[in-house]
């Protein structure tokens, strides 16, 4: 999820995917357009990857698609990470990296991929950017890796009656009792970031 919210800063508009980036300009990436498609789809099934637009984690149009999806590569040097989102998954991130608000008490269906996995993320707190934010404690978070997941948004009425303890085993409320709240639904553990 971090990598997420440092990505979505870099296309805050979907909008430059037409203007800005047209899909025959010159890529700065080391790697060459096809290996940056390759790698972004990992992040989820073929039958979103096959019609899906990608994109560079700096904003940089990979190829154009033909369905509602954006899969993107991670943001680090080797760009681990890779994410896929929906419209409404988008849209959740332009308002965050905007500070807008985001009502969470009618947060409409979305869906995320991130079938590689993440780096390790502070449950609790959303601007909690790095393992330097976070103090070990109950109080304040459960920094762990979450491994190959999915994401939904859904409405806070929905996510009340889901734990937000992402040990319990199972589906698990990222960011409680905020207007970021969401599900995480991990394919493997969850592992604590602290021994």
């Amino acid at each position: 999820m971090k990598i997420l919210i440092f990505m979505m800063s870099c296309f805050i508009s979907f909008g430059a995917l037409a203007g800005g980036h047209e899909q025959n300009e010159k890529h700065k990436s080391p790697y060459s357009k096809n290996s940056l498609i390759k790698m972004a789809k990992k992040a989820a099934p073929s039958a979103i990857t096959d019609s899906a637009t990608f994109m560079d984690f700096d904003g940089s149009l990979l190829r154009k698609g033909s369905n509602d999806w954006v899969c993107m590569t991670g943001s680090t040097p080797q760009r681990i990470a890779p994410m896929c989102l929906d419209e409404e998954w988008r849209k959740w991130n332009e308002r965050f990296m905007a500070g807008e608000k985001n009502d969470i008490e009618n947060q409409k269906f979305g869906q995320a991929y991130m079938l590689m996995g993440d780096v390790p993320v502070d449950n609790d707190v959303p601007t909690s950017v790095g393992m330097e934010d976070h103090k070990k404690s109950a109080e304040t978070g459960n920094f762990h890796d979450s491994g190959p997941h999915l994401m939904l948004l859904l409405p806070r009425g929905v996510l009340k009656q889901i734990t937000s303890n992402p040990y319990a085993g199972g589906s698990y409320v990222m960011f409680p009792n905020t207007e970021w709240e969401h599900l995480m639904i991990p394919i493997t553990n969850v592992v604590p970031s602290f021994d």
